[in-house]
């Protein structure tokens, strides 16, 4: 059967796209190791689905055309003279071209905060090269519009050519993020290791600008005292738009891209079924049609990857730990862990008193006082024989649900959401005041995580340039971190921390080494300077070795 050079053009012009599409996957998810066989083999794939589908279904549309217009006049305007050549095709190469082009500058726009330096580097050279690409193919398109048969065909030849020559570019421009695998590491830990114990508090949606403001209406006298005597601090919003990657980077002290938990969907393939795409942010990028199929979509685990979490970090250095309500926590990762579906069987009601004042909460009120009463459960839980004690507390963030409370701003205290988000947190803030004084010789780390508010999706080509051009803030608030305890100093305006600092901060708090894997970094502002003396900082290469020896000092 002939195959016609028209068609060709066609099936070129799909497979531009799937091809750069292809490449696009993996600069989107640095985090998945690649080699030469595996690139190859995804590419091809994809141009090749691409190419046939695209390309009949555009030479399926020129043969409508010239069924119901007919091939139209020649290049002489006679219109007997049809036989003659005319060259056509090679304009869609040219619109494939540019809109990959396109299709690379829009991600490379609005995902340089979620992927770390050097994958946006290589991606702005990625992009660089598909966008000088489309334009060399658009000269070719503008010679080869008034070419002969002969030399139409040498100009798609070249144009199939430098397409080939810009794949070799992009391969070339693409690091590994490959992890460092060791198989053993030495952890050099303190004599005082185990001897500071440690408790880390994570209040879910707790802003730093609410502390402040009901500190100053004399709600919390906890909040109130600790922050003038000790460290208390603007947590930065997390860039994200996804939950549990953010719990993720708290738990971890890393980002995303290494701990892989990047959005609330993976996707696994029969080309990856060793390493699911991880796309970041859950719903940017690609979705069913960006995959070949058949495609499994797996909810990605918390936590996950080769990134463990904190309380495994402790376990590992032979220091128990216990972990009670985080977010997806399994049995066997600490010493003890009670999950939310163990720790209901400790729920106690809410004293009458305490419920008298949420009264005023209409249907949101059993949710509130179940999210009290389980807040309540996750605090007593806490004991004094772990090295590591961490608490998540998520009723807060239902109790805001339950009266649907979305945006940043506190509510006024005379309205009635106003007030029972108030009685709320002077719960907390009673809670946080018995845990310190029952617990004196522990560090209190009290945390709220904040992450960016997920941007609507535009349902309009009007509606999303409008988007473009007003750049409206994502609308995030900041979290808190707050430090009272044996060693804690206070510091006037400290500078504001990130998530993945917390748990650097504890491991030295702690006695333990940080690890040089990690992204975050230790607060020194949180100690005093005796404490900062006394204590010197030590590293370990990674805490995710096959085994780790621990070694310790004296």
């Amino acid at each position: 059967m002939l195959i016609r050079w028209a068609y060709l053009k066609r099936v070129l012009a799909g497979a531009i796209f799937g091809h750069y599409m292809a490449h696009l996957l993996y600069f989107l998810n640095p985090q998945v190791d690649i080699t030469p066989a595996r690139l190859a083999t995804v590419t091809v794939v994809y141009a090749l689905i691409c190419g046939v589908l695209f390309g009949s279904i555009l030479w399926g549309f020129r043969a409508l055309r010239v069924r119901l217009f007919g091939r139209g006049p020649s290049r002489s305007g006679d219109p007997a003279e049809t036989d003659e050549y005319r060259a056509h095709g090679f304009g869609f190469v040219v619109f494939a071209a540019f809109i990959s082009s396109f299709i690379y500058w829009t991600h490379l726009e609005d995902l340089r905060i979620y992927l770390p330096i050097g994958a946006v580097r290589i991606l702005s050279k990625a992009t660089n090269i598909i966008t000088v690409t489309a334009f060399i193919l658009l000269l070719l398109w503008l010679v080869e519009r008034n070419a002969g048969r002969r030399r139409s065909r040498l100009i798609f030849v070249i144009g199939f050519v430098l397409v080939a020559i810009s794949s070799v570019f992009l391969y070339q421009r693409r690091e590994s993020y490959r992890t460092n695998t060791r198989n053993v590491v030495v952890a050099n830990i303190g004599g005082l290791a185990g001897h500071r114990p440690v408790i880390v508090v994570a209040i879910r949606n707790l802003p730093f600008d609410w502390i402040v403001q009901m500190r100053g209406e004399g709600l919390v006298p906890f909040f109130e005292q600790t922050t003038e005597r000790e460290f208390f601090t603007r947590l930065e919003p997390f860039p994200t738009t996804s939950p549990k990657a953010l719990w993720a980077s708290l738990a971890t002290g890393k980002l995303p891209y290494r701990h892989r938990v990047t959005g609330r969907f993976s996707y696994r393939t029969p080309l990856n079924r060793a390493d699911p795409f991880l796309l970041v942010p859950s719903g940017v990028g690609f979705r069913a049609w960006g995959l070949i199929p058949p495609v499994e979509r797996i909810s990605a685990p918390l936590p996950a990857g080769n990134s463990l979490p904190l309380w495994s970090l402790f376990e590992r250095v032979e220091l128990d730990a216990s972990v009670v309500n985080w977010p997806q926590s399994a049995a066997g990762g600490a010493t003890r862990v009670l999950t939310d579906a163990a720790l209901r069987s400790n729920v106690k009601p809410v004293a009458p008193d305490v419920a008298q004042r949420f009264r005023e909460s209409g249907n949101a009120r059993e949710r509130i006082l179940a999210g009290l009463a389980a807040d309540a459960a996750a605090m007593a839980s806490v004991d004094d024989r772990f090295a590591l004690s961490v608490v998540a507390l998520e009723g807060f963030s239902e109790a805001q649900r339950a009266m649907h409370i979305f945006l940043n701003e506190l509510p006024e205290r005379t309205s009635g959401r106003g007030d029972a988000l108030r009685a709320y947190v002077q719960q907390l803030d009673r809670m946080l005041a018995t845990l310190a004084r029952e617990h004196p010789q522990h560090l209190i780390v009290i945390c709220s995580p904040s992450a960016v508010t997920p941007p609507d999706v535009q349902a309009s080509a009007y509606a999303l340039l409008i988007d473009r051009l007003r750049q409206d803030d994502p609308g995030a608030d900041d979290g808190f971190v707050l430090v009272t305890g044996p060693g804690a100093a206070h510091k006037p305006n400290p500078a504001a921390a990130r998530v993945v600092d917390v748990v650097p901060t504890v491991l030295f708090a702690a006695g333990l080494p940080v690890g040089r894997d990690m992204d975050g970094a230790v607060l020194t502002d949180v100690f005093t300077e005796e404490f900062l003396r006394r204590n010197s900082l030590s590293a370990i290469q990674t805490y995710e070795a096959k085994q780790v020896v621990v070694r310790r000092a004296g």
